[in-house]
């Protein structure tokens, strides 16, 4: 059984852009494998002046944003874990920083922040830094040396523009029919 919860903030009675109404576990995989594989093998030909979106982390906060602190943490954990799996060297720098990103969506799930899109593009672009910061400071404790010269700095930004465009894009131009068939609301 699902319910639906009214997201209340500033803007009143504007309609929530997401609901906080988790799908079906085996969407959420079957999404999460999807965006894995198109992420490691699609997305780096899509790269724009040197940073690709990243698909793991646009659905870890989608999913956080429709559930809670807990199903947050858990769904980032996996979609993490996954990632360092298939990087092979990071260690668990992916898993911790997408835990902990999951978690704070899931904190601010039904804020003002899933009322709006407009709000959710920088959310978007935000959670991409603070993201990277993350596992930046979990692969310098591994031992790895992560500095974050200008180019570095340069594609983080630009991979922080593209997450939230394409948060925005999805929610503004999928047809809800087909968003809601698929449990993206």
């Amino acid at each position: 059984m699902s319910r639906s919860v009214r997201a209340v903030g500033p803007f009143g009675g504007a309609p929530p852009a997401l609901i906080l109404d988790p799908p079906a576990w085996w969407k959420v995989v079957l999404a999460l494998v999807i965006a894995l594989l198109v992420q490691t093998t699609i997305a780096p030909y899509l790269a724009i002046r040197g940073a690709t979106p990243s698909l793991v982390l646009l659905l870890v906060l989608w999913y956080g944003l429709r559930t809670n602190f807990a199903a947050g943490l858990l769904f980032g954990t996996i979609a993490g874990a996954l990632e360092d799996a298939l990087a092979g060297w990071t260690g668990a720098a992916w898993t911790i920083s997408s835990a902990l990103v999951g978690a704070l969506a899931g904190r601010t799930a039904g804020t003002f922040v899933t009322e709006s899109r407009l709000w959710l593009m920088p959310y978007v672009a935000l959670a991409t830094v603070v993201r990277y910061g993350i596992y930046a400071v979990v692969l310098r404790a591994e031992g790895h040396v992560v500095a974050l010269p200008a180019t570095h700095a340069h594609a983080l930004f630009w991979q922080a523009l593209l997450n939230g465009l394409i948060a925005y894009l999805v929610l503004t131009f999928v047809p809800k029919s087909v968003v809601s068939r698929v449990g993206l609301r």
